[in-house]
Formats: C-alpha cells, structure tokens, sequence
C-alpha cells in the first residue's frame, strides 16, 4: 500500500475509462467537453463577457447626482436668502424705511411722530425714545417712551407693514387732556381699517399718566406696570396695570394694586380697579363702571366697594386720627359711589355708607371732653374709646369739604357717640355730637354737675348735645362751657367735691 503523501497513480486506459463513465448527475456547467489531438479530454469555459447595463450601480449614480444637485440649489437658495435678508436689514435702517415707519404710526394713532435712534436687527426693531403727540380735541396729550424694543416678524422687513408679537418700553410717560365744553372733538384722523402696525402686546414696566396741566396735574400715577392690548375677541382694546402710587388734588394718598380698563368707542369701562391705602396693603378700595372721557357736561360716576380700609384712607390723616379704625361699605341705594365731570373743574364727589370692619375696632382720639370724662369718672377708657362692633355712619368728599354724618358708636356698657363732624378746606371743623353715657355710671360718680348736664336716661344713656369746633389737628367742644355752666344748677358744694374743668382735664 502506497503512502498517503504519494499520488494515485492511473492508467491511461483507466483514465480513459472514467471520462467515459462520467456520471449524469455531475453535469458540467458553464462549459462543454472537448477531446484533446492526443486524445485526452477536457471542459471549454465560455468567457463571460462584462456586461455594460448594470441597474443598481446606474441608480447609486442618479442619488449621488440629485443629491449634489439638491446640495447645490439649497446653498444657492442659502446664499441669495443671506443676500436678501442682508438688503433687507440695510433697508430697514434707512433714513427711508424710518420716515415710512413714522408714516405708518401717525396713521394709526392720529398723533405726530419723533422716532430717535430707530434701527432693526433681524429679531427686533429698537428706538431710544419715541414721542407721540395728538392734536387739540383729543383725550390724549402725549405719550412718551423710552428704550424701545419690539419683537417683530420677518414680514416687517418688507416695508409694507410693521408686525410682530410685543413691543416693551423700559419708561413710559401718559399725558392726559381734560376735555372743555366749549372746544370740540378732534374728528379729523380716521384709522386704518387693516393697521399697518400691528403687535398683540404693549408693556412697559414702569408706567407714569398725568391728568390735567402736567405741572400741576388734577392726576398723577407713578411707578405702575402696564400692558395694553389692542386686539382681543370682545373687540375691545384691554389696559392692566399693576402696582403704582397715585396722587390725586386734594385727596389722600393711594396705592394702584392692580386695575383692568376696556375701551369701545368713545366711553371707558372701568371692569376693576383695586386700591390699596398709602401705608396699608390689607384693606381695599375698589372701583367700576364707565366713564365718557368726551362728554365734560355729564357726570360719570363709579361704584365704591370698601373692605376693611382704613378711614384715613378716606377723609385724610389728620381727621384720621380722631376718628381711627378699618370699614367695611355698608349698602345702600343712594351711596357708594364716586362720581366727577371729566372737565376742567372735575368736582370730584365721593359718597361712602360704612361700618366698622368686624376684623378691627375703631377708636376716637382728641376732643377734649374725652379727658374730661375719663377724670370725672374716673376711667381711663374714655381716654381713647374702644368700639368693637357698633360703628356706622356715611362720608361724602365733595367741593374740598368733608363730612362725617349719621355717626353711630357705641359701648354699651359705657358710652354712645351720633351726630355729625365737618371739616372745610381750610382743616376747620364743625358739627354737633350727641354724647351718651351710660346711666349707672353717672350715678356712680356722685358728681352733682355731670347729674345736671346730662339729660334723662335713654336707651340705657344719658345724653348730652356738644358742638364740635376747631381744627382737625386741635379739635375743640363746649363741654367745659357746660361743665361750668352745670355749677349754678346745683346746690354749692366745696370745691374737693366737684372738680373745676381744669382739674378735670389737667394731666396726671
């Protein structure tokens, strides 16, 4: 047996032999069997020929080609949108495009224009101060802003119209005309019925309005934050304000907390507005209803609601000293309003029912027959009266004079307090008060005069009239005329058993 390296060794016969007996299920393929000159045989392959029509490599090639022709064509459309947008931004900070812009606002506000330092970069359009004048007739005077910036859409940049989401101003001055009778309505600018200036939102975070002469405005509200509204789906431009501090002629002090305004046509709808006392933000003053800015000869008035305010917030600080505590508006048919004549003498009437605000108690200071009381009965509660829950009474502002009538106080186990207190503009006060103390308590001080001043008893008091005098910072009354008056009624006495007004009211 050979060795398994060597190999097989064949005949030429045995060869022969198996070429001849191929078997049928080896065909041969791709080829044919052909004899040699020296009779051996072999398999002819057929050459393949390369074949010029290849499908799936012709569509890599079309992709590849769309592909570098889309390339192309978006860099093409990138660089003339760069070019476009580039002439675009040049436009729109020309001397022209900027008159086109002055144009355009003036057709929309009716007010002549001054627009400094304008220019726009592709997200917004920024001006260092834009000052907006109207003409007489009109409610408006002037407006003023500074820093200006607007968000606007790249339409803007066209020229046609100024459009975008909000234009924010970082200071804000309104200027407000009072209307005179004798002067018409300004009826010469129309607006545009499609705006050519059109942005959903006008801020400004600190927003200042003057009403009347602005050197010595009727007016003036500072400090507040406002956002106007042009369009909204009543149909109605919208005005919130937020925060500030108000000053009016001859009125307290108050704080603007937060305040919702709708224009329509010719008239102003107040829908809220909350004010906060000076000093205070726990009670509220609130306001609606309409005014007709238009209409000087009629008078519009708007609902007063009060929540625990305090009465200096009303009637001022100094008669807010003598009379001191938190009310609460109570109803009635013919009070709680503020009503005024949007003219040059505004008249402004304020007509208030109140009572004590059930949170707080209300105290009364500075007459001098408190000190009187509290030595001749020998209790410092008259000192400073406490009330805690009997208190009403009505207020009315209205000509520079203030009252106080109807007054209602009342402790029962101590005093009572009715009538009315006046103060002029001048800080005079006048007025009667009926004084009533309580019966047991006259009784108990043994003092003969109080037991001839004082009437019968009434309700559980006895009552005594005193008129009210002297300045909201020194009242007065007539209890020691009184007093001493009440000595000739009463049998002589010595002078240890009933005290001289003086020792009454002298300090201890």
């Amino acid at each position: 047996m050979s060795a398994p390296s060597e190999p097989e060794k064949y005949s030429i016969d045995d060869m022969m032999d198996r070429l001849k007996n191929r078997p049928s299920e080896d065909p041969i393929q791709d080829g044919e069997l052909v004899t040699r000159s020296d009779g051996s045989q072999a398999i002819r392959v057929r050459k393949r020929k390369r074949r010029s029509h290849q499908p799936h490599k012709d569509e890599a090639k079309s992709k590849t080609r769309a592909r570098m022709i889309k390339v192309s064509g978006a860099l093409i459309l990138l660089l003339l949108a760069a070019f476009a947008a580039g002439a675009a931004i040049v436009y729109a900070n020309s001397a022209p495009f900027r008159e086109s812009l002055m144009r355009k606002i003036t057709a929309n506000s009716g007010a002549s224009v001054d627009l400094q330092q304008f220019r726009m970069n592709p997200t917004s359009a920024n001006a260092n101060r834009l000052v907006l004048k109207w003409p007489d007739g009109n409610a408006l005077r002037e407006l003023s802003l500074i820093g200006v910036r607007a968000e606007v859409f790249p339409a803007s940049f066209l020229g046609k119209s100024m459009i975008g989401e909000e234009v924010v101003g970082g200071d804000a001055t309104l200027g407000i005309r009072i209307p005179q009778a004798d002067k018409p309505r300004s009826e010469a600018f129309t607006p545009e019925v499609t705006p050519s200036i059109r942005f959903k939102r006008f801020a400004v975070p600190k927003f200042n309005v003057m009403v009347g002469d602005p050197t010595a405005p009727i007016i003036f509200m500072r400090n507040s934050e406002a956002s106007f509204h042009p369009y909204n789906p009543n149909g109605r431009a919208q005005l919130l304000l937020n925060r500030g501090d108000i000053a009016i002629s001859g009125w307290p002090k108050i704080r603007m907390d937060r305040s919702h305004i709708e224009f329509r046509d010719t008239e102003v709808d107040v829908v809220g507005m909350r004010l906060l006392h000076e000093s205070d933000s726990r009670g509220i003053f609130e306001l609606s209803g309409t005014i007709s800015p238009y209409a000087p000869g009629r008078a519009s008035t708007l609902a007063v609601q009060l929540e625990s305010y305090l009465l200096s917030g009303l009637v001022g600080p100094e008669l807010g000293q003598i009379f001191s505590g938190r009310v609460d508006t109570q109803e009635s048919a013919k009070s709680n309003y503020l009503s005024f004549s949007p003219g040059a003498n505004p008249d402004a009437s304020l007509v208030v029912s109140f009572r004590g605000a059930l949170t707080s108690s209300f105290e009364i200071n500075g007459f001098p027959f408190l000190s009187a009381l509290a030595q001749t009965l020998d209790d410092k509660w008259f000192e400073k009266p406490v009330f805690e829950s009997e208190v009403s009474g009505s207020l009315r502002r209205a000509a520079g004079v203030l009252s106080l009538a109807d007054l209602s106080f009342e402790n029962k186990d101590r005093m009572a307090l009715r009538g009315t207190v006046t103060m002029a503009a001048d800080r005079r006060l006048g007025g009667t008060l009926e004084l009533g103390v309580a019966d047991a308590m006259i009784k108990a001080s043994k003092n003969r005069r109080l037991e001839s001043m004082f009437g019968p008893a009434n309700e559980g008091f006895r009552w005594l009239t005193l008129k009210v005098g002297g300045t909201s910072s020194h009242p007065s009354d007539n209890f020691r005329e009184l007093y001493e008056a009440a000595a000739t009624l009463v049998k002589p006495a010595a002078p240890q058993e009933i005290p001289s007004f003086e020792e009454l009211t002298r300090p201890k």
